[in-house]
């Protein structure tokens, strides 16, 4: 009984395995007839940049050799070279393609967030991303982020990690500035003097706040904060050109 009993049982397991290579039989002919039905992409614009759209990511496949997607074969839908082809943008983060059943193509674009615009000594603007990555600029859109200038010689190219001293201290300031909502609203950009110290343009009076290097941040604006709050609404906001708050203790202004 025993011996029949498990005779029984491995007969149905063959029995459920037979049916499932006739179901995905019966699936891969039907999936190798089929054609792509409609497509869904979608763009998301991380942080509220727009510098790729649907028309873009549609255009740059088209290049690529992908023509229309709505109407081919499944069985011909190479997904992972959709999904390099999209990533070669170089304002793209992330890419993904999918398809069910039925024909239903779904493409994702996570586009890169741009949180500070360099316009380095050569003149030449580009972005760096969240993760300390450049992109390039644009001639259709500029993204509303912080701007730095001056002494800074980096020439990346669109993916490059910063090089210089100048260019990663400009981007941990603006990292340190952004993370608090009175600052950022405070300065409207970064400079490299040509001693390669940073000096911050804030948003109202015409001076700058020199800081040095972006150390002891929190002593420097507590210092600069008490400054703007009793001297600088007394005497106005036009009287100095100049205010250090780089040395420990002390806040020296220049008229």
């Amino acid at each position: 009984m025993k011996l029949l009993k498990k005779i029984g049982i491995v007969l149905a397991h063959l029995v459920v395995v037979a049916g499932l290579f006739v179901a995905f039989g019966f699936i891969r002919q039907e999936r190798d007839g089929a054609v792509v039905k409609d497509l869904d992409l979608r763009v998301d614009h991380k942080g509220g940049s727009y510098f790729i759209d649907r028309e873009g990511v549609l255009t740059q496949l088209r290049r690529a050799g992908f023509g229309k997607l709505e109407g081919m074969r499944l069985d011909s839908l190479n997904l992972l070279a959709i999904e390099k082809a999209i990533a070669k943008n170089p304002y793209v983060a992330t890419s993904e393609a999918y398809i069910d059943m039925q024909g239903h193509l779904s493409i994702r674009v996570t586009q890169r967030q741009p949180v500070l615009r360099i316009i380095n000594r050569y003149m030449e603007s580009y972005y760096v991303d969240a993760d300390g990555r450049t992109m390039p600029s644009s001639s259709n859109y500029a993204a509303p982020v912080m701007v730095a200038s001056g002494n800074i010689g980096d020439r990346p190219a669109p993916g490059d990690s910063l090089r210089s001293e100048a260019a990663k201290q400009v981007f941990e300031l603006n990292e340190y500035l952004r993370k608090n909502e009175l600052y950022a609203a405070l300065f409207v950009q970064l400079y490299v003097n040509a001693q390669g110290e940073l000096e911050m343009v804030p948003r109202v009076g015409n001076h700058t706040v020199l800081v040095g290097e972006p150390t002891e941040m929190d002593e420097k604006m507590e210092k600069l904060l008490a400054l703007y709050r009793t001297a600088l609404d007394k005497e106005g906001w036009e009287q100095y050109r100049q205010i250090n708050v780089k040395f420990k203790d002390q806040v020296i202004c220049k008229r």
